[in-house]
């Protein structure tokens, strides 16, 4: 909305200037996006919400500046006009439901010239361009009062009636745009006896459009249904100044106004011209709105101490109007002016008043401390797993719970799910699962909700990769959503898609990286992102975890493991597939885990004892195994501490080799164990025997010899 400063002072007496006006008036809820001086007058931006159709003329603008500064408005001039001439057309309201009020009025002898400068120049400072003088006083109106109008060459009419209808197949309308529409069944229409003439409240139609010939007038001025105007102007890509406003709601009371003071303007510009009676088609009145305001609720709601009688003079500036409630003495009835359709309720009303009164006024108070609220222990346990992943540098990330059908077939293939819901030990990893269908899906990027938070992590690693960034280190925490193989019916309760929050990372490096070993590695290796699992699982109290070795087609078929706990699955870690990083062009050595983390949860233990430091020395002895390529430390691990007993204080894998004097087919692994009892010293022949008990349960378990 353009508003002209100069303009605006003809309505009310303001005595600020327009950046304290723009102050004022953005402070009352009606934003001022910027000031242009044009022509020494300054024009003010003023950005609307769609319920503010009111404010979308000079007049609704100064209704609202004088109802700010508290001061009386003033109306424009519409003069009473003596009716000479008969109007001569009869009007047919077919569609009294989406046109709810139409007038219209003949105006015989004009002149069609170019408008006064003074003219021209307001239209040009509102954003029209001034075309002629008939033209220009239906777009001042328009731009002064907020109402639509528009002239018909009476001429060009077909018949002796205007019949406001609905379109039927195969019309079409040459529009003043110069543009042929086609029109669908069931679009508003202004149409003579042999055909459409205008599209109602969007555009007129060029056959009957005013030209340098016209000597007579049909004036039109209506309200129209906003829904219809709007369903209309999109379906054919038009949107005028005046659709604009059927859109948001235009004064269906304002009409009469309208017609007189257009005919008035007119005849100042052509004295000679004669004008007829008004025809009001208006079959059903349209009721304003009556509420009753609590005038303690109204301070209630606000906190604070506003008077009656400033709430009155606020809504009386405003339009509204307000009495007292006999039987109520500490309430207000307040009847919603005609162009307000957004007050339907009184806390619309306390919005006004509020809005009004300035919210600066309002004294800054803390609200009461009604209880202490106490973090639940999967806040504490997430506030804690993101402290540690940053201290393990790695970077959250947080991205969009949508999922692209094309990003889901190049990371998996055939469109598999990661990790399924409630899935049982030993059932696959890899699992089909309904996926989660959004229905009206802002783009095709977005239609599916994302089940595993693997394809998110891997798009936010391309966009840092294709940027030249020299490691990635990512984590999210976010929720994931699957049907969980669940029924399609949709009358089941149980049909609602399960929501899960997981718990995912990835990590890349194109520099060197340390092994197990101590080894220097090129880029990231599948032991830094066991790391960082067992750190945040050790610091989480989550200790007896083991990782397994399985398969998964979004990971490399020999760098992938399980993470169990007990008999259950948390989740998954390795490398992600050579085939996926192929196909999005990235490097091979991305790492990837993904946890469910509520399971997670479940197994978190946060609780700390004291340990006092051992009294007894320890005893360190190595052993050297002989085993097969294909056996997991893990398994050696337990059958190691199984045997061992409480006498193990800790172990761990020092060397692993493969090459000479070792078989085809095996390897050698070296662990380092200590011994401790808290009670005693070890001697060396307890040390020997637990360590032989160790030797001898290896080789009958798992098989494995000593080098």
């Amino acid at each position: 909305m353009k508003l002209s400063y100069e303009w605006l002072k003809e309505f009310v007496d303001i005595d600020i200037s327009p950046q304290e006006l723009s102050d004022r008036i953005t402070m009352a809820g009606l934003e001022v996006a910027g000031i242009e001086m044009v022509d020494e007058d300054y024009i003010l931006d003023v950005e609307l919400t769609v319920n503010r159709g009111d404010c979308l003329s000079m007049l609704g603008m100064a209704r609202e500046v004088s109802a700010i500064m508290g001061i009386n408005g003033k109306q424009p001039d519409i003069l009473q006009l003596k009716e000479e001439i008969p109007c001569g057309l009869e009007i047919s309201l077919q569609s009294p439901e989406l046109c709810p009020r139409y007038t219209a009025r003949v105006i015989q002898n004009i002149r069609v010239e170019p408008s006064p400068l003074w003219l021209q120049e307001r239209l040009k400072r509102f954003g029209i361009r001034p075309i002629n003088n008939i033209v220009d006083v239906t777009n001042f109106c328009l731009a002064e009062l907020g109402q639509p109008m528009h002239a018909f060459d009476y001429d060009l009419i077909n018949g002796n009636s205007v019949i406001i209808r609905q379109s039927i197949t195969g019309e079409k309308i040459g529009a003043l745009d110069e543009h042929e529409y086609e029109l669908i069944p069931e679009m508003l229409v202004i149409a003579d006896q042999m055909k459409p003439i205008a599209l109602a409240g969007i555009i007129g139609g060029a056959d009957t459009g005013v030209t340098g010939t016209t000597t007579t007038i049909f004036m039109e001025c209506a309200y129209f249904s906003a829904s219809s105007i709007r369903k209309t102007a999109r379906l054919l890509g038009i949107q005028t100044e005046s659709s604009y406003r059927f859109e948001r709601g235009v004064d269906p009371q304002g009409l009469i106004n309208a017609q007189n003071r257009a005919a008035g303007l007119i005849l100042s510009m052509c004295p000679e011209a004669k004008i007829s009676n008004i025809i009001d088609c208006y079959p059903t009145t349209i009721p304003c709105i009556n509420i009753s305001l609590r005038i303690e609720r109204v301070n209630k709601i606000l906190g604070t101490k506003i008077t009656p009688e400033e709430m009155r003079n606020i809504l009386i500036r405003l339009g509204f109007e307000v009495e007292p409630i006999v039987f109520q003495p500490y309430s207000l009835k307040v009847k919603a002016p005609s162009f307000r359709f957004d007050m339907n309720r009184e806390i619309d009303i306390v919005e006004e008043i509020f809005r009004i009164y300035g919210c600066e006024k309002i004294p800054v108070s803390l609200p009461p401390l009604a209880s202490i609220a106490f973090k639940k222990k999967a806040q504490i346990v997430n506030e804690k797993t993101k402290d540690i992943l940053c201290g393990c540098g790695l970077n959250e990330v947080i991205t969009y719970s949508f999922l692209d059908p094309e990003m889901l077939k190049k990371v998996e293939g055939v469109g598999q799910a990661f990790l399924p819901v409630n899935q049982p030990v030993n059932q696959p990893v890899n699992q089909h699962i309904n996926h989660v269908v959004v229905s009206n899906p802002l783009s095709e990027e977005g239609r599916l909700l994302t089940h595993s938070l693997i394809p998110n992590l891997i798009s936010v690693a391309a966009w840092n990769v294709n940027r030249e960034a020299t490691e990635v280190k990512i984590f999210e925490m976010a929720r994931v959503f699957s049907m969980g193989g669940r029924t399609s019916n949709t009358d089941d309760k149980d049909s609602l898609p399960v929501e899960q929050e997981h718990l995912g990372i990835m990590i890349w490096d194109a520099g060197d990286t340390v092994r197990w070993d101590g080894e220097k590695q090129k880029g990231a290796n599948f032991y830094n992102l066991s790391g960082i699992l067992h750190i945040l699982f050790t610091e989480l109290g989550i200790c007896e975890y083991v990782l397994e070795e399985t398969k998964d087609e979004k990971f490399h078929p020999g760098v992938c493991a399980a993470i169990r706990v007990g008999d259950e699955i948390l989740g998954l870690l390795g490398q992600i597939n050579p085939d996926i990083t192929e196909r999005l062009k990235l490097p091979q050595n991305i790492y990837a885990l993904e946890i469910a983390w509520q399971k997670a949860i479940a197994v978190v233990n946060l609780a700390r004892k004291f340990t006092p430091l051992p009294r007894y020395p320890s005893v360190t002895r190595d052993i050297a195994i002989l085993a097969k390529d294909d056996m997991a430390s893990s398994k050696i691990v337990e059958v190691i501490l199984n045997a061992g007993g409480e006498l193990i204080e800790s172990m761990r894998l020092f060397d692993m080799y493969r090459g000479e004097h070792i078989p085809t087919g095996y390897k050698s692994m070296a662990y380092s164990i200590t011994y401790r009892s808290h009670e005693k010293t070890l001697t060396e022949d307890e040390v020997n025997m637990a360590h032989d008990t160790i030797i001898q349960l290896l080789g009958e378990k798992l098989g494995v010899g000593m080098r």
